[in-house]
């Protein structure tokens, strides 16, 4: 029933993670991973690998440093997964996807539709995040993260991930829920809960992939769901702008990338920014 796809780098959180499934999942599934620790091949080519060889209708792509509490989730994504109109399931997401080239979750937290816990380097207790201000057992999305991605093999056939463009370990959650999103609904599940026992990384891999995405669907973005007011949108806007500079310059980006989007914050969104990064820009770019 459900083909479980795993690009692993790790032997000891690959077996973790499938003795969890083998307990919690509560269906027929298979586990297809690939030792990726040498060869470091790009996670899009990994996923479309593994997916071709998958004998199941439902794929399941999935971190392995991550833990599923839910009993029989298996069941719960065929569920979802019956209805046509839906192509992809996740456990956390947004109902508003920014242009500008930052993480999804980039964005005003009222924002945000999850379903999980999330351990962090910098705090001593990992923290239950759970939005769902409409007490729904599972809210349409316009972008899913790639910790936990589910789909009929039917869609992915038909939106395989893009290997040509990205090549590494980054952006590929965004452009697959673009482009599946062209053709079915997104919707994060209430009903499994699943801990996540990392944070993501942002290199300058990360920036690259994430430009590189964000131009590729620059005429579709941004991209709201459900009704988002014109004050969320904009503050939302500006949390990526700023979550991109920010990140940019602590990237060692080209000046000119600094510079740009450090324009763009002091002009589109002076009432919001103020003054503040400044002092750091120009000492950047005088560097």
């Amino acid at each position: 029933m459900i083909s479980v796809l795993v690009c692993s780098a790790d032997t000891d959180l690959l077996s973790n993670l499938k003795l969890n499934i083998a307990k919690t999942i509560g269906t027929e599934y298979e586990i297809i991973s690939y030792d990726n620790r040498f060869e470091r091949k790009g996670i899009c080519t990994v996923y479309n690998w593994l997916a071709q060889q998958a004998k199941f209708d439902i794929l399941c792509f999935i971190h392995e440093d991550v833990k599923i509490h839910t009993r029989n989730w298996g069941a719960i994504l065929k569920k979802i997964l019956d209805d046509e109109e839906i192509g992809l399931v996740g456990i956390s997401g947004a109902v508003y996807k920014s242009a500008y080239p930052s993480t999804w979750s980039a964005c005003s937290r009222d924002l945000y539709r999850t379903n999980s816990i999330q351990h962090f380097k910098n705090k001593p207790e990992p923290q239950l995040s759970s939005v769902n201000p409409d007490q729904l057992l599972y809210s349409e999305v316009a972008v899913i993260d790639g910790v936990f991605m589910a789909t009929r093999k039917s869609v992915w056939e038909k939106n395989i991930f893009d290997s040509a463009n990205l090549k590494g370990f980054h952006g590929y959650d965004i452009d697959f829920s673009l482009q599946v999103g062209l053709q079915y609904k997104l919707v994060v599940s209430f009903e499994i809960l699943l801990e996540h026992f990392s944070e993501g990384n942002l290199t300058k891999a990360w920036l690259n992939d994430s430009l590189q995405v964000h131009r590729k669907w620059r005429k579709r973005l941004p991209l709201k769901v459900l009704p988002v007011s014109r004050a969320e949108q904009r503050r939302s806007d500006y949390l990526s702008c700023r979550s991109f500079l920010v990140n940019a310059m602590r990237l060692n980006a080209s000046k000119y990338l600094v510079f740009k989007y450090f324009m763009i914050l002091f002009y589109c969104f002076m009432t919001l920014n103020g003054l503040k990064h400044s002092k750091s820009v120009f000492k950047y770019l005088l560097s």
